[in-house]
């Protein structure tokens, strides 16, 4: 993606005819995406064409996010293949695959008493 430019280029080296948004996604807590959208003229002749999307009628579209969400993503993303932050990270999976067995093989989201002396009880016992 060039922001300089707005523009996108897909691996073919075609470039998008569009840039737009940013747009508000349904979620409030998600970030705005802008679209590229590449023309059918240009997508359709691709012989590679059913790598990039699945649609056999239209053109392809790809959403991203901003710039500045973009690059830190793009940061994290390099961040994430260091051997530090894998080292750190195995604790985090650990801890988050006994809680996983715990809430889904053992039923822990829910208690199954009402009243808090029960369900304190139910804790306690395991």
């Amino acid at each position: 993606m060039d922001f300089d430019r707005r523009q996108g280029t897909c691996p073919q080296g075609e470039t998008s005819a569009g840039w737009h948004g940013p747009y508000p996604t349904s979620s409030p807590t998600a970030a705005p995406l802008i679209v590229a959208r590449f023309t059918k003229s240009r997508c359709r002749p691709c012989p590679v064409r059913t790598r990039c999307t699945t649609t056999a009628d239209s053109a392809r579209s790809v959403g991203f996010l901003p710039r500045e969400l973009h690059d830190l993503q793009l940061r994290v993303r390099a961040e994430q293949q260091t051997p530090q932050w894998q080292a750190r990270y195995a604790v985090r999976s650990g801890v988050e695959g006994t809680i996983n067995e715990l809430a889904h093989g053992h039923g822990m989201r829910h208690c199954r008493y009402r009243g808090q002396h029960k369900a304190h009880l139910l804790v306690v016992s395991g």
